[in-house]
Order: C-alpha cells, then sequence, then structure tokens
C-alpha cells in the first residue's frame, strides 16, 4: 500500500505467485488464486482506460497503470491468502473474544472458494443442457445461478450458526497450536521486511512514489526489493507437520 514502484510491487508479485505455487491446498481455494490475479490484471486496465475520460498524456497513464498495479498486487497477495489457508481452521483457533472479526474474515476468505465451486456446477449443468458458457451471451445465464446459489449458501450458514448457538456463548474453547522454527521465521522475515516498507515510506526515500509528471525512470533501493522477495519465505521452508 506505500509504494507504486514497479521494482518493489513485481517482487512482490513474484512472493505472492512462488508461495501459492508452493504452498497451495488443493480444492477451489488454490484456483481462487488465478481468479483474484485474472481481476488484478482487469483492475489495470480499467484503472488506465479510465483515464481515457479526461486529459492523456504519457504522466497520466502511467500513473493510473502504476495504481492498478498495486491493487492488482494486493489482489494477487489475498488470493495467495485464500489459497494456503483453512479459513475455518484459522476460526477455530480464535481466541472467543475475537470470535466475531475471526468469522467474519473467514467468511470474507471463503466467498472465492465457494464461488469457484457453484460456477463450477452451474457451467457442468448448462452443459448438460447444450448450453455453451465460453459465449458472451451464455455469462448471464452463469451469473444468476451463481449469485442464487451463493444467497442459499449463506442463508443455511446462518441457519448452521444459529443451531450451533453462535453469539449465544456455547462455543468451543480456545485452543492454541505450538509454533515451530518455519513459523517463528515467516513472522519474524514478515514483520521485518514490513518494517523496511514502514520506515522508508515514512522517511520518503527509496523511490516508493515513482515520478510521473514529469516522468522520471524510479529508482529501486537493493534493500527494499530484498524485503520484498523476502515474503517468498514461506514457500522455501519445509513445511510443519500439524498436531
Amino acid at each position: 500500500m506505500s509504494t507504486t514502484n514497479p521494482f518493489y510491487l513485481l517482487p512482490l508479485f513474484a512472493a505472492a505467485w512462488f508461495v501459492h505455487s508452493a504452498r497451495r491446498i488443493e480444492g477451489p481455494g488454490a484456483r481462487s488464486f488465478k481468479v483474484f490475479v485474472l481481476f488484478g490484471a482487469l483492475t489495470v486496465g480499467t484503472r488506465t482506460a479510465l483515464v481515457l475520460l479526461g486529459p492523456v498524456n504519457r504522466g497520466s497513464v502511467l500513473a493510473a497503470m502504476l495504481e492498478g498495479l498495486r491493487v492488482a498486487v494486493m489482489l494477487a497477495v489475498f488470493g495467495t491468502f485464500s489459497s494456503v489457508t483453512d479459513s475455518w481452521r484459522i476460526l477455530r483457533l480464535t481466541p472467543r473474544r475475537f470470535h466475531e472479526p475471526a468469522l467474519a474474515a473467514a467468511l470474507a476468505l471463503s466467498i472465492a472458494p465457494r464461488t469457484i465451486v457453484a460456477a463450477a456446477r452451474v457451467r457442468e449443468a448448462q452443459r448438460m443442457r447444450g448450453i455453451e458458457p465460453r459465449r458472451w451471451r451464455a455469462l448471464p445465464a452463469l451469473a444468476v445461478p451463481v449469485l442464487a446459489t451463493g444467497m442459499e449458501e449463506a442463508g443455511t450458514l446462518a441457519e448452521s450458526m444459529d443451531a450451533r448457538g453462535h453469539g449465544r456463548g456455547r462455543r468451543s474453547s480456545y485452543r492454541t497450536e505450538p509454533w515451530g522454527p518455519a513459523a517463528w521465521a515467516t513472522a519474524t522475515t514478515a514483520a521485518l521486511a514490513a518494517a523496511v516498507f514502514l520506515l522508508v515510506a515514512r522517511a520518503l526515500g527509496g523511490g516508493l512514489t515513482p515520478s510521473t509528471f514529469p516522468f522520471v525512470w524510479p529508482e529501486a533501493s537493493p534493500w527494499l526489493v530484498l524485503a520484498a522477495l523476502s515474503f517468498s519465505l514461506p514457500g522455501a521452508l519445509r513445511p510443519e507437520t500439524r498436531p
């Protein structure tokens, strides 16, 4: 969020892709990474196209592209997190006082996988009826059932939560999970890398926001590039066995 420099954003995207490739959990969540990357590319194109509504020059186009790239990288990072984590396991490990925020986060993380599963079911049903889902005319026929399925699943989830007494004090106790060397290395490296970016952003150094009016070729600090690449560490570490 603190930079639009492509020399930092692209290494961050590479780190996200590497972690997704090495540690993805097979299933709908793993396929959600591709969806987030496609939405990111669409964001870059849309943000750049909006420049056509105003004065067009090299600086405005480059600024729009860099802003879109920042959002695209953030979506890729979110897609990676969705593909390598079990949202409901995170919810079960959350202390009781943070149960409501954790539930909201778990629901948000499960939206993309559930939507992918629903879309696959609808596409298969359309093929059985002789409808070609790849045609543009078939998109409304795909979107409406997917939205309806999402609303139905949301209602089912709400009924399940009510049946289990959510919000009435009948919750399982919080159980901590031991951290191994890989977990500590990941957390420490991520904290240090984030601190480096925050300190540089506060000092307004390192070329975090390249100039586009007038255009100046972005500069890159080797330390910040290394900090961005260090987020790929979880993909290189040996996964720990769950208890």
